[in-house]
């Protein structure tokens, strides 16, 4: 990421109009996120996933809640892991995600199409 911001390579992803998304897990990363003003910021996992290993712990609402704090409104924040239902979509999304990311919410049920609609219920 260094590298391509010595180069003008995030000018002309910008200019391209090809977004950047950054993963955060800790205060740090966010630090260096919010420095190259993604596209948008994600955060993880919120709560324990099944779907893959990850190396970090959850990290829970309230962490949704202090992210929010700490980026800027027209960054928006997408939150991700053991999002597995609607309710606690609209859970992760009351405590400040713009979006949320799923993989076991849509992949294990029996109607993907209503299983979307109830998601994108909740988060509206």
């Amino acid at each position: 990421l260094v590298k391509c911001m010595k180069v003008g390579g995030l000018e002309e992803m910008q200019k391209q109009n090809i977004a950047l998304g950054i993963s955060t897990h800790s205060y740090g990363e966010l630090s260096a996120a919010l420095a190259v003003k993604p596209s948008y910021i994600s955060m993880g996992p919120v709560f324990g996933t099944s779907s893959k290993k990850v190396a970090f712990d959850p990290q829970g609402l309230a962490i949704v809640s202090k992210w929010r704090q700490l980026i800027p409104s027209d960054i928006p924040f997408v939150a991700i892991g053991g999002i597995g239902d609607p309710e606690t979509a609209k859970l992760v999304k009351e405590a400040g995600a713009d979006n949320v990311a799923v993989i076991g919410a849509v992949t294990q049920v029996d109607d993907t199409v209503e299983a979307v609609a109830k998601l994108n219920e909740a988060m509206d």
